[in-house]
C-alpha cells in the first residue's frame, strides 16, 4: 500500500474510513502512517486524520503513539495536526509522567484568544483528565474554565459545564 498516494488528493470521508480499516487490518502500515504524520510534508495533516479514523476502529494501534503526540504538541504550528493529536490525547488517561510543558501548553491553549474552539475544548478535557491524577489543579482549572465561559462559544460552554460539574463531583 502506498500511503502517500492515498493521501493525495484529499480522501473523502468514506475513502479515509476504508484506508483506516485497511491499516487496522494490516497493522504493519501504522509505522509508515506515523512517519507521515510527524513529517513536514505538505499534506501530513491528512495522515493525522486517518490516524483518528484508525482510533475509532482499533484504538490500541494508536495508543502506542500517545506519548510521542504529547511530546510533539507543544512544538506544533500546524493547527490541523494539533487538533487531531489533542483530540486523540483527550480520549485517553494521561501517562503518569506527562511533562509540565504539555500541561502548560494545554492551559495556554485554553486561555488563548486565538486558539480554535476545538483546540480549547480538547485542552480542557485533557486538563480535566490530568486533574484526576493531580487534584491540586482542579481549583485553578475550574477558575480558568469559568473565566473563559464569558466569551466562549456554545460548544465551549457546553463542554465547560460538563467538566465543571465533574470537578464539583470529584471534590
Amino acid at each position: 500500500m502506498e500511503l502517500k498516494k492515498l493521501l493525495d488528493p484529499f480522501p473523502a470521508k468514506e475513502e479515509a474510513r476504508l484506508v483506516a480499516q485497511s491499516i487496522a487490518e494490516n497493522p504493519m502500515y501504522i509505522n509508515e502512517l506515523w512517519d507521515i504524520c510527524i513529517s513536514n510534508e505538505k499534506h501530513s495533516w491528512r495522515a493525522t486524520w486517518i490516524l483518528d479514523k484508525i482510533y475509532d476502529i482499533a484504538p490500541d494501534l494508536v495508543r502506542l503513539y500517545l506519548p510521542q503526540m504529547i511530546e510533539l504538541v507543544p512544538t506544533l504550528s500546524n493547527e490541523s495536526k494539533l487538533r487531531q493529536y489533542l483530540k486523540l490525547i483527550s480520549l485517553e488517561p494521561l501517562p503518569g509522567n506527562v511533562s509540565g510543558d504539555f500541561i502548560n501548553y494545554c492551559f495556554d491553549a485554553l486561555i488563548s484568544s486565538t486558539s480554535a474552539i476545538a483546540i480549547k475544548v480538547y485542552a480542557m478535557q485533557i486538563l480535566y483528565n490530568f486533574s484526576l491524577q493531580e487534584p491540586d489543579i482542579q481549583n485553578e482549572l475550574a477558575l480558568v474554565i469559568e473565566e473563559q465561559m464569558e466569551n466562549g462559544s456554545a460548544g465551549y460552554c457546553s463542554r465547560a459545564r460538563k467538566i465543571l460539574k465533574a470537578i464539583s463531583t470529584v471534590k
